[in-house]
């Protein structure tokens, strides 16, 4: 059959169903093609053309401007304050500032001035600070500054109960920006146990809020830098 006359050529039914169509069923489909084409047109709310209905065309109308008009004020931003480290470090990138050794001397003399107040039996104070060890740094990332510390504290307090000579300890195992400020634990403890050295440690136990105060005396200033 494949030498046939062309004319004379078996079709295959999908052929027959569409030469046996009228020719007014493709141009109906085209003529729907082209109106849902126009009313999308017609709909639009992006462009300035002839289709576009005319209450929203006015929005498009050209205004001439007037030279002599004053510009409208503008309210001038106020300048971002950021946290960049050091003055090569403009755009916030990775800087470690180390203020280990500055902090172990702050705290040391911070915690010498600690407020103990004179009491009825006596008058203690925290006299030196024997151990200050411990790392703080300051982190630059991407504008922010984040401080770091963890210290080690250990001082000795000393004085008088009922005209007694007393001493003892205040210890700070972990001085850490992690556990700052709910979580800090200060220990007071005496270097004997008698009854004098006993009034003593209770004592003392009530000046721990002024240590705090100390310590966060540290914070805020290292914060600053």
């Amino acid at each position: 059959s494949e030498f046939l006359e062309p004319s004379r050529r078996r079709r295959s039914p999908r052929q027959f169903r569409y030469l046996h169509r009228p020719r007014s069923f493709f141009s109906g489909r085209s003529s729907m093609a082209s109106e849902a084409k126009e009313k999308s047109k017609a709909d639009s709310t992006y462009y300035y053309f002839k289709s576009t209905p005319a209450h929203i065309a006015k929005n498009y109308v050209p205004k001439k401007i007037d030279p002599n008009a004053a510009m409208p004020t503008q309210t001038a931003r106020a300048p971002v304050e950021q946290n960049t480290g050091s003055t090569w470090n403009k755009i916030g990138t990775w800087e470690e500032k180390d203020y280990s050794k500055w902090a172990q001397d702050r705290l040391k003399a911070l915690l010498v001035e600690t407020e103990c107040p004179a009491f009825s039996s006596g008058e203690l104070k925290i006299a030196e600070v024997t151990k200050a060890e411990g790392d703080a740094t300051i982190l630059f990332l991407r504008g922010k500054k984040r401080i770091g510390f963890e210290m080690h504290l250990k001082a000795k307090w000393k004085g008088k109960v009922n005209g007694k000579d007393v001493s003892g300890h205040v210890s700070i195992p972990s001085f850490d920006s992690d556990d700052w400020p709910d979580d800090i634990e200060i220990d007071i403890s005496a270097e004997k146990t008698d009854e004098n050295h006993r009034e003593a440690r209770q004592y003392m136990k009530s000046v721990k809020s002024n240590v705090m105060k100390q310590l966060e005396i540290f914070y805020n200033e290292l914060q600053k830098k």
